[in-house]
């Protein structure tokens, strides 16, 4: 199979370069994107092998969009840097980046067909009793399980998010190239394991039920370092390339290691610039946002301030004393 023909599922599309090429001519001389640009163009640009790149200058302009000043490259873990760093509403926010890219066995489940006319068609078909295991949708579920654990480890050490310490930890995950996407069912299972999703859904391999990355029972290289230090996992499924489309993107599943409540992992993620942000496993509704927000605010009020709110209160709902 040649590179093109590998690459016909997970490549650049007209609308994401069109798109980036203004984002890049918009942040060439911004402070934080400058080496990142840099990078960019001396890869070649807009082309298929920088997509991870310009996923993370999407973020850092949907941050700047937000009104927010992004750090590039903050430091990490020992040695280590994470992509970005940033303060909204009185939250510090460390954020890695990563991309699901194709693997070698779903390339290889990819059949490539030239037809008259130099036409060339394709044909990809994961199922679960394909002869290679590794060709399957449980392989490719184990496998997403793998690759983001190994992102918290090196060299028998943790790798990239500190110990918490006061900042909420978030690793963001392109996955278009995985399952098309994937849906609900594919986050929780490749974030919290089998177990927390419905048994239509659940998958396994070589007969055992795949845990996630922060099921206690993941013994994956990087397991134990993500359940200890990252507080969220952003799944990013892009339909569209624009201005404020990035944050509506994203589906969060937060780590029940490191939270005790719901409630808790809202609050861990207030703040959040792109919206209100969608956590799967510990939802908002449109109501407890609103009350989140107006406790927040109320929350510096001095008793003679909340006697006159008390007031105000009375008389736009026509209330009796």
């Amino acid at each position: 199979m040649t590179q093109d023909a590998a690459r016909i599922f997970d490549f650049l599309t007209g609308a994401e370069a069109d798109y980036m090429d203004g984002v890049i001519d918009k942040h060439r001389e911004t402070i934080w994107a400058k080496p990142l640009i840099a990078e960019i163009d001396a890869s070649g640009g807009l082309r298929s092998e920088n997509m991870a790149k310009l996923f993370e200058l999407r973020f850092g302009n949907a941050l700047s969009e937000a009104g927010v000043q992004p750090r590039y490259e903050v430091p990490g873990e020992a040695a280590s840097k994470i992509d970005f760093g940033f303060a909204s509403e009185g939250k510090e926010f460390l954020v890695e980046m990563m991309r699901l890219e194709e693997t070698d066995a779903v390339r290889k489940a990819t059949i490539v067909k030239e037809i008259e006319g130099g036409v060339v068609m394709a044909e990809r078909h994961l199922h679960s009793d394909a002869g290679d295991p590794k060709q399957t949708p449980e392989g490719e579920t184990l496998k997403a399980v793998q690759r983001i654990c190994k992102k918290h480890e090196k060299d028998g050490r943790p790798h990239k998010f500190p110990s918490p310490a006061g900042a909420t930890h978030v690793l963001l995950v392109d996955m278009r190239a995985f399952k098309h996407g994937g849906d609900k069912a594919d986050r929780a299972h490749i974030a919290l394991g089998g177990k927390f999703v419905p048994q239509p859904f659940r998958h396994y391999f070589e007969g055992k039920l795949i845990t996630g990355v922060f099921d206690s029972e993941t013994n994956q290289k990087g397991a134990a370092e993500a359940r200890e230090r990252l507080h969220f996992i952003g799944f990013v499924n892009e339909k569209a390339y624009g201005d404020g489309t990035f944050g509506p993107s994203i589906q969060f599943i937060a780590n029940n290691n490191l939270f005790k409540s719901a409630e808790d992992a809202q609050e861990a993620l207030a703040g959040w610039p792109l919206g209100v942000p969608e956590i799967l496993n510990a939802p908002f509704g449109a109501t407890s946002a609103n009350v989140a927000k107006l406790a927040k605010a109320m929350s510096a009020i001095t008793v003679a301030e909340g006697a006159d709110l008390s007031r105000l209160l009375k008389d736009r709902w026509g209330l009796s004393s």
